[in-house]
């Protein structure tokens, strides 16, 4: 009998093919043209801006990051990329109302978050630095109050008629991005958003919940990336691109 090779779908380099033709990077570069309007929910240090301004040569970024903490990286990524493009820094939260808010800081700036930190979550229990739980508490769920708006109420003050990519990562917060962003959302070309698996903050929402919201105006196209939990090996959140159906429909129509 003829011996038949058989190809082995699940290796690392059949995937790893997909990956390198279907990188976050290339797909909205291949969406999206030149000289874009960019939102950036949840700045942190920058990283963001940094990707988006190396993707086009001119663009126009708006970023949002309610740690006040974080403001000089913010501030010091601007000023290295002022001269091709056009980046405003807002400190402030956002949300589905205008008002002012509780904020939690957390020992790690990136894991700040309006809501605080699950310490029951299962994530947590062997840990070894809940070991030092006294430290561990004073270090984290730190309270203050931070401005919050919605991103229709800043749409309509800055008269921004669309977005081409609207990227959220607010620490669990992100369905309420999506609440308070009901007339611009419909005219948005491209949504990134983080949803979580894990209990990591006291609130959860599900793939379900983020998919009632976004059924109306959007298809969901992609997972850019996979955060695995090093111990487990399951995955606790990802980052999901939602493209809008008036652009899904024309690049089928190609």
């Amino acid at each position: 009998m003829k011996k038949i090779k058989i190809r082995d779908l699940t290796s690392t380099m059949h995937n790893k093919r997909f990956v390198d033709l279907f990188q976050r990077n290339k797909v909205i570069k291949k969406l999206i043209k030149n000289n874009p309007i960019i939102f950036d929910i949840g700045a942190c240090e920058g990283q963001t801006i940094v990707e988006m301004v190396k993707n086009f040569k001119k663009c126009t970024i708006h970023s949002f990051e309610a740690n006040k903490n974080l403001l000089p990286h913010l501030y010091y990524v601007k000023n290295k990329y002022r001269k091709n493009s056009k980046i405003l820094i807002n400190p402030v939260a956002i949300g589905d109302k205008k008002k002012k808010v509780p904020f939690y800081l957390h020992q790690d700036p990136s894991q700040s978050s309006l809501l605080k930190i699950n310490f029951k979550s299962k994530l947590f229990v062997k840990m070894k630095k809940f070991r030092k739980e006294k430290k561990f508490l004073k270090e984290n769920n730190i309270k203050t109050y931070v401005p919050q708006i919605t991103l229709d109420y800043y749409c309509k003050n800055k008269k921004i008629k669309k977005i081409d990519i609207l990227k959220s990562d607010t620490q669990g917060c992100d369905l309420n991005v999506l609440r308070g962003a009901k007339k611009i959302l419909s005219k948005t070309s491209i949504l990134i958003v983080e949803i979580n698996f894990i209990d990591y903050y006291e609130k959860i929402n599900s793939f379900y919940e983020f998919e009632k919201i976004l059924r109306k105006n959007f298809n969901f196209w992609d997972i850019s990336m996979i955060y695995k939990n090093p111990k487990w090996g399951s995955t606790d959140f990802v980052d999901a691109i939602y493209i809008n159906k008036r652009l899904y429909e024309n690049i089928l129509k190609k």
